[in-house]
């Protein structure tokens, strides 16, 4: 039956006739999609409900079962030839190989380098610690350590290896007696303190002695002890006065 009958010009309602001619189960009735009503007008026709949906026949197919004999068309060598690299059980090059010449990436000349001796400090000026000092926000009177910087936000939270202390605003320091213990200091800004009567001793604390300087409740949240300090290495112990210690053993 062609669709054009129901478009030729004078039929009475050409829209209608369209729409009942493809859908034989009534026009816009909706019952060929109902999951309820039985199907009308096809003898044995199943209406479509969730339990029967599928896949269009042919959109889907069975893997080939390889080495299932010879019938199978991929019996004996399951498609892999004879002998050879790739016919082995886990067989095949390794991620990068080339054939045998040398691969790119040692092909390829390295760049940079990493020191596993270098130490990332917190930078501390002077003019900075005056300013603490001055507002009240750190007590001069006794020996100023990385957890009271820490605590008093002079430097950032995650001090990382430790503090060292620079000399900007040298000129305009003017604090007597200041005593500081910080990992590293610059010559200047060990001068300017000095000539003013105060002292800066470089401690050494490695990453977890750092922490029980500046988290001690970090490891009692744990149930653990608080470490010992370790010592430097051999070729950092020349860069340090002494041994880091923590405020509840001294």
């Amino acid at each position: 039956m062609s669709i054009a009958r129901y478009t030729r010009a004078g039929s009475p309602n050409r829209l209608a006739a369209l729409l009942e001619h493809l859908n034989p189960y009534g026009p816009c009735s909706g019952r060929a999609l109902s999951s309820s009503a039985p199907t009308q007008g096809v003898q044995g026709a199943q209406h479509v409900a969730l339990n029967t949906l599928a896949d269009n026949e042919g959109a889907t197919h069975q893997r080939r079962r390889v080495g299932r004999g010879i019938g199978s068309s991929k019996g004996k060598t399951a498609g892999r030839g004879h002998k050879g690299q790739k016919a082995r059980s886990g067989g095949g090059p390794k991620l990068g190989f080339e054939g045998g010449q040398t691969p790119m990436r040692l092909r390829i000349p390295k760049r940079g380098f990493h020191n596993p001796f270098s130490r990332e400090y917190q930078p501390l000026n002077l003019a900075r610690l005056q300013e603490w000092i001055t507002s009240g926000r750190l007590d001069a009177s006794k020996v100023i350590t990385m957890k009271d910087l820490r605590d008093a936000s002079v430097v950032r939270r995650n001090i990382r290896d430790g503090v060292k202390l620079l000399a900007k605003g040298e000129e305009e320091f003017a604090l007597d007696n200041v005593k500081l213990e910080v990992s590293q200091v610059s010559k200047a800004a060990k001068e300017a303190l000095e000539r003013r009567g105060g002292n800066v001793t470089t401690v050494y604390y490695n990453k977890l002695a750092l922490r029980a300087l500046t988290k001690p409740e970090w490891f009692a949240k744990k149930g653990r002890e608080v470490p010992r300090s370790a010592r430097p290495p051999p070729k950092l112990r020349a860069k340090f006065d002494q041994v880091g210690t923590y405020p509840m053993t001294q």
